[in-house]
């Protein structure tokens, strides 16, 4: 073994001791989720008045179109397992009910207003300058949730007998960290927004992959509508055709 063999061996092995194993790793998919608390709402605005938190009979948070979110978030809970295996977030990535994020604006108890899209549309987010949600483990790897799209994921009005109401928000998007452990990979922010009485609050669930369904952009809706269209108008034209026959 020539000197200079030796010498690059040696310089190998010392390389391979000081790097870190994480340097070596291939960065995988996000499989994660968890589950949060926010700090509260400021208010609701609906059918153009603004109703703010502690307001007497409000028309329900159901009917908002918009909402003012109060930062930041909390993690409250962390399930050991997501798609029957094992969860990437942890106890060792989040402390349960101390580690906090933010939604859009990440001053102290900064606010963000985000637009409803009732009766079924679809909201494009893209055009929002950083990421929807934002949040910073254990290790310091600051894990950015970019938002896509937003829609209506469900609601519930109030009643005779109640005066509670909710509204679910779905947010989709991608995580990506930055220490880049992970490959940026789809995921789901939803927003769980409630009203009781007057009283205003919101938490949910951040999943990655997307713990809630996609939903078609309106033009491929509406392609979808014209194949249909077309296929019902070639069947009741074949169906004439073969009444025509049947008649000769």
């Amino acid at each position: 073994m020539s000197y200079f063999y030796r010498k690059f061996i040696g310089a190998l092995a010392i390389c391979a001791t000081a790097a870190p194993l994480s340097a070596f790793a291939t960065p995988t998919y996000f499989n994660a989720s968890f589950d949060y608390s926010g700090a509260g709402i400021i208010g609701f605005t609906s059918g153009g008045t603004t109703y703010v938190n502690g307001a007497l009979n409000p028309p329900g948070i159901n009917t908002a179109t918009s909402i003012t979110i109060q930062n930041p978030f909390t993690i409250s809970s962390i399930s050991p397992l997501y798609n029957g295996i094992t969860n990437d977030f942890s106890s060792s990535t989040f402390t349960i009910k101390t580690s906090t994020g933010y939604i859009v604006n990440p001053a102290p108890n900064g606010t963000y207003t985000l637009s409803v899209p009732q009766g079924g549309a679809i909201n494009n987010l893209s055009g929002i300058n950083g990421p929807f949600a934002s949040i910073t483990g254990l290790n310091g790897d600051v894990y950015n949730f970019t938002a896509t799209k937003d829609y209506v994921g469900g609601s519930s009005a109030p009643s005779a007998t109640s005066n509670q109401s909710s509204l679910t928000i779905n947010v989709l998007g991608s995580i990506s960290d930055s220490l880049n452990q992970y490959l940026t990979t789809p995921a789901s922010f939803q927003l769980l927004v409630s009203d009781s009485g007057g009283a205003l609050g919101f938490s949910g669930t951040f999943a990655s992959p997307p713990a809630v369904a996609n939903v078609p952009e309106p033009a491929p809706l509406l392609l979808i509508g014209l194949g249909a269209l077309g296929l019902g108008i070639m069947t009741r034209r074949q169906q004439s055709a073969s009444k025509g026959l049947a008649n000769a």
